[in-house]
């Protein structure tokens, strides 16, 4: 095999125990977006001091630089809904300042993406318990969405153990009538699989942390890219590139 150089490159910040997402970007993202990820300890909920893990964040942006990307994502998206979009407005500048590279998070691409897809009121379906929910919830609310209802799928497993079957039978278990549509939280997570099925299922708009970030990434990349392949799996949000 050849490597050929790809259009653009697209670099990831992604946390340390995440084994999903790569897959998921890698077998959906454009065939000439090239994907490089570099890894760091992430700690939400107050499991690291804010300045350690900016001190990270700073280094991982560095050594993607290194590979010459053309825009960074940092993937952490508990962390940065607990530092509120001040905060992470503060994050994507340094992260700019540090390595002249154009920044995002996946926070921010899923705020952007449930504006794309229409969302104004939502579902809020996590991994997580209600303290993290709750951060979300705030942010969110910040952000200036409703948070119509709140399901966690915190019982003990793992995000990754959680099964796309079990993502779409929580989302049937809502009254979507009363929303727009489905958020799917978390980056660490196979929801991704259960994007078009819960869309089918309630015909509503579905966004996950994973599918905004790639969507993001994609949109700001896509002057330098081929035109982009329908991607029906990914739901009404890459119906809109």
């Amino acid at each position: 095999m050849i490597a050929v150089p790809p259009a653009a490159r697209l670099g990831i910040i992604l946390s340390s125990g995440n084994w999903t997402l790569e897959t998921y970007f890698r077998s959906y993202a454009p065939d000439d977006l090239g994907i490089h990820v570099t890894r760091m300890r992430m700690g939400s909920g107050g499991g690291r001091a804010p300045k350690d893990m900016e001190a990270d964040i700073l280094d991982a942006a560095r050594l993607l630089a290194d590979v010459k990307v053309d825009l960074i994502d940092l993937q952490g998206t508990g962390i940065m809904m607990e530092r509120g979009p001040d905060g992470e407005a503060a994050i994507v500048k340094a992260i700019e300042d540090a390595t002249g590279t154009p920044a995002f998070t996946a926070t921010g691409a899923a705020v952007d993406a449930l504006r794309a897809v229409g969302i104004r009121r939502l579902i809020q379906i996590s991994p997580y318990g209600p303290d993290a929910r709750a951060r979300e919830s705030a942010y969110l609310e910040q952000a200036g969405f409703t948070v119509a209802g709140s399901i966690g799928l915190d019982d003990g497993r793992l995000s990754n153990d959680i099964a796309p079957a079990d993502w779409i039978a929580a989302a049937r278990s809502c009254d979507g009538r009363h929303a727009d549509g489905i958020f799917f939280s978390g980056s660490n997570t196979r929801m991704v699989e259960a994007i078009a099925p819960t869309e089918a299922a309630l015909d509503r708009p579905v966004v996950t942390s994973v599918q905004a970030a790639l969507w993001a990434g994609v949109k700001r990349l896509a002057p330098k890219l081929a035109p982009v392949p329908a991607r029906p799996a990914l739901g009404r949000l890459f119906a809109t590139l």
